[in-house]
């Protein structure tokens, strides 16, 4: 007579409200451990001991995904909505230049112009370590055949 085992469903781990709390600061507003567990109430050893547990590392990873995916779909919307703005800017604008910018914009498919920067290198006084080549306002030897003497 044989007998037929069956496994179970594996249950979801249990997370403490504290935990997810925490993890949900550090997905959406970028804390790190200490300020997480701070927010959520719990203690940074807490937090750390509960990151080690595997079933804690899915959800995180998969809090993340969600995070980047809902973002991602924002960054569409935010999109589309500004590619609208521009186009009644192009048609509505009183000032003519305004009008030209937002073709140019709209012809460039939304790409911005990088942003230009100068720095000036030159200063009266140097700051910082200054590196003085070997030699440089110091006398030379010269090496050169040995005297007789």
């Amino acid at each position: 007579m044989s007998k037929i085992i069956t496994l179970a469903p594996k249950r979801p781990a249990r997370m403490s409200q504290k935990v997810r709390a925490a993890l949900e600061a550090m997905v959406t507003e970028g804390r790190n451990i200490t300020q997480a567990a701070e927010a959520a109430g719990m203690s940074r050893n807490g937090l750390h001991k509960a990151l080690k547990r595997p079933e804690v590392q899915d959800f995180l990873e998969d809090r993340r995904k969600r995070f980047i995916a809902d973002m991602d779909g924002k960054r569409a919307l935010y999109k589309a909505q500004a590619l609208e703005v521009a186009l009644d800017l192009m048609m509505n604008a009183k000032s003519e230049s305004i009008r030209a910018r937002m073709a140019e914009f709209l012809a460039s498919d939304a790409k911005v112009s990088p942003v230009s920067v100068n720095i000036d290198a030159r200063s009266v006084q140097p700051v910082g370590y200054q590196y003085r080549r070997p030699g440089e306002g110091q006398a030379v030897p010269e090496i050169g055949e040995p005297e007789d003497g």
